[in-house]
């Protein structure tokens, strides 16, 4: 177990050993361990290569049939929606040149030319072109075109998309939508034969809603050309989506649970649904005879199997795309085919909520995309032996693994009797790196995360219930800092014998004390750059109502992290107060023993509670004073003197020793150290704005920093060291 960093035992007690065990017993405690050791050894290397063979056997064998069967489930549905995908363009190909050879007919090109010339002319509205006879006879001609190729509708539209001739009469002297249809018309107008996917007419014709039908067409358009070989207007021929386009994708259904199925770039389905009675069940689809989910239903993640009775809690428009129609949708604009087209082969929700797989394609040219999907049970279903089987090895795995671990406990109980390991809580401790007036700090690295860390751990003979919980409660509140300039606290806790402890960032730098003590008194403008850096620090602690009450030069450490030189870390939050009101009292007993004389304000010299920010102000004023002259700000032979100093001698001004001190950071420094609170800055961020004033007089770059910790080892040697000690 971790033992205290001090353990004590009193002159009538036996001696201990580093592990808590009287030395008479401590030699038979280690042989008995190193037999015991020795004993498991054996065992222990038989239990862990039993256990890596089953685990590598294991990963090996499911692995490689998984793969082998991801492949072949790839291979199947990539080819599958490959054959959907020639078998649309084929039938795409077909109905094109067909709607090509009716645009070239000559009673078809001469009537639409006429309607042209008329809209051209501003001879003929609305009414005047559903009289037109030029319109009469043509949907006079496509009656039985349009019944013997099994299409449903004709229209004539000129290229601002107007509706010249259709045989429904809401339509003509109408538009087409100018935004989502007419944009397709853009290749028929340069001559070229195009598909279109289906469009509900309501959204086709703009304003013709109330006499629209609910179905969705797919249109196949061609150019008419007039008489010197111009394209004059585009004539399509309507199909009903839910026949031959919906007959195609359904001639392949992989499985129970495969379909294929198109969708546009909105997540909507172009195609009916294999499980129409499923989405019907969940609302999805109105329960009529003749409901249909082309335009209905979106490719979105419900969130779970609506087959299995889950209530989705977002509205449909609100609900993420699948993860096939994400991938799909955003490949649109790619340049490459091989970009747009993909396959998934780790389970995902459908719009179903259903676990599938799937492949997808996005076919550029004809603007929709186009899936093919099967349920992941159906589809890895042989690997349920192959589960069963990897249960099994689990199980002796687990048996095997459950053997070695208790041998590993008892070995590592006896190595803490014996004293081999010394941890507290999850850190190991490494050495001793330095020693305060409440505790002891450790080099200690987190037994998983292998991370170095500073532990320290409370003196215990400060360790009674009231110190601790005090000592706690100020830890909570220091760790709740976040400013890059104080300390990152990790842990807390208590050892098995009850010492509390925490966990902080372990840092590589050197203190200010240690450093003037090297280099002498810093440049201004190095003074002003840690001022800065403090006030910023005790800002935000001052902002939470915490006062540090402990800022000297040894809590202030200048450390290189990141690449950056100079960078200030406040240490020792052991004194912080709450003025807020979260602590109901404080370690005031020991804060004359604590607390550093020369850094301390008047008001803690004569109440060692007395303590608000105008405290820390006054020490950061005694830190300032000590880094721009190297001399401490009072000079006395006792203790007794020093109190005498701090209270009723006047502090003197840096510049009497150091001429050429800025007037302005002379006057700062002086106003801060004044003996009544009441004449010193009122707030830190007041410090904060005056010292960031003088900063830009007396700039202190990165480079002049680097030169400082590049000077020679003699001058300055920074003690890679922690912070708290």
């Amino acid at each position: 177990m971790p033992e205290s960093p001090q353990p004590i035992a009193s002159p009538a007690s036996p001696a201990l050993s580093p592990g808590g065990v009287p030395a008479g017993e401590s030699s038979q405690v280690e042989r008995l361990a190193r037999r015991a050791i020795a004993a498991n050894a054996r065992l222990n290397a038989i239990a862990v290569v039993a256990v890596a063979v089953l685990i590598v056997l294991g990963i090996w064998v499911h692995s490689g049939i998984k793969r082998s069967l991801q492949e072949i489930r790839a291979a199947g549905l990539q080819a599958a929606l490959e054959a959907q995908v020639k078998a649309l363009r084929l039938w795409a190909e077909d109905k094109k040149q067909e709607a090509a050879s009716w645009a070239n007919e000559e009673r078809v090109r001469r009537r639409v030319v006429e309607l042209s010339r008329a809209i051209r002319a501003q001879a003929s509205g609305a009414e005047a072109l559903w009289a037109a006879p030029a319109r009469a006879e043509l949907v006079k001609f496509f009656a039985p075109v349009l019944q013997e190729s099994g299409a449903v509708m004709f229209s004539v539209v000129d290229e601002t998309g107007l509706v010249l001739a259709t045989s429904v009469r809401d339509y003509v002297g109408r538009r087409v939508n100018r935004e989502r249809f007419l944009p397709q018309l853009a290749a028929v107008f340069r001559g070229e034969p195009r598909f279109i996917r289906p469009y509900p007419e309501r959204e086709r014709v703009e304003g013709a809603a109330a006499a629209a039908p609910a179905r969705a067409l797919v249109w196949f358009e061609a150019p008419v050309r007039g008489e010197r070989g111009e394209v004059v207007a585009a004539l399509g021929i309507g199909h009903d989506a839910s026949a031959q386009f919906v007959g195609i994708l359904n001639v392949v259904r992989p499985g129970r649970t495969g379909e294929v199925y198109a969708f546009d770039e909105r997540g909507m389905l172009l195609s009916e649904s294999r499980f129409l009675p499923e989405l019907q069940a969940a609302d999805l689809v109105a329960r009529e005879p003749e409901a249909s989910s082309i335009f209905r239903v979106q490719v979105r993640d419900p969130g779970g199997d609506l087959a299995a009775g889950y209530q989705p809690e977002l509205e449909p428009d609100a609900r993420p795309l699948t993860r096939l129609a994400a991938l799909a949708i955003a490949s649109r604009h790619k340049p490459s085919a091989e970009e747009r087209q993909g396959v998934i082969l780790e389970p995902y929700r459908n719009y179903r909520g259903a676990d599938v797989i799937g492949a997808w394609k996005w076919l550029a040219d004809l603007d929709m995309g186009l899936a093919i999907e099967m349920g992941a049970g159906e589809a890895y279903a042989p690997l349920a032996y192959l589960n069963l089987a990897s249960a099994v090895i689990l199980s002796l795995l687990l048996a095997a693994a459950a053997a070695a671990l208790w041998s590993t406990v008892l070995v590592r109980r006896l190595r803490r009797e014996v004293g081999e390991a010394r941890f507290v809580g999850q850190y190991r401790l490494e050495r001793l790196l330095g020693e305060g007036g409440m505790g002891k700090v450790y080099l200690a690295r987190h037994a998983l995360l292998k991370r170095p860390t500073a532990l320290k751990m409370l003196k215990p003979h400060l360790a009674s219930d009231e110190i601790v919980t005090r000592f706690e409660r100020e830890v909570q509140l220091a760790s709740q800092l976040t400013h890059p300039n104080t300390i990152e606290i990790y842990d807390y806790g208590r050892t098995q014998e009850g010492v509390f402890y925490y966990v902080m960032e372990y840092l590589e730098g050197e203190t200010l004390d240690r450093l003037v003590a090297a280099q002498g008194a810093m440049p201004v403008g190095r003074v002003l750059h840690v001022l800065r850096q403090v006030c910023a620090a005790l800002r935000e602690a001052h902002g939470q109502g915490l006062v540090h009450r402990d800022i000297k030069p040894h809590n202030i450490m200048l450390c290189r992290r990141g690449g950056e030189y100079d960078v200030v870390k406040m240490l020792d939050f052991g004194l912080v107060k709450d003025t807020g009101g979260r602590l109901s009292r404080d370690i005031t007993q020991f804060q004359k023993l604590l607390g550093t004389p020369l850094y301390m304000s008047p008001e803690r010299i004569r109440n060692p509670g007395d303590a608000d920010v105008r405290s820390d102000i006054y020490s950061v004023g005694a830190v300032a004073f000590y880094l721009v002259t190297g001399r401490e700000l009072f000079e006395a032979a006792s203790d007794h003197d020093l109190t005498y100093c701090i209270l009723h001698t006047p502090a003197r001004r840096a510049s009497e020793l150091v001429p050429g001190v800025p007037r302005r950071l002379d006057e700062l420094i002086a106003r801060c150290l004044a003996k009544e609170r009441a004449e010193r800055p009122h707030d830190i961020v007041v410090v904060q704005a005056l010292v960031e004033a003088l900063s830009v007089e007396h700039p202190w770059t990165d480079r002049d920093a680097e030169a400082c910790w590049r000077a020679p080892a003699r001058a300055l040697e920074p003690e890679r060291r922690r912070a708290g000690a």
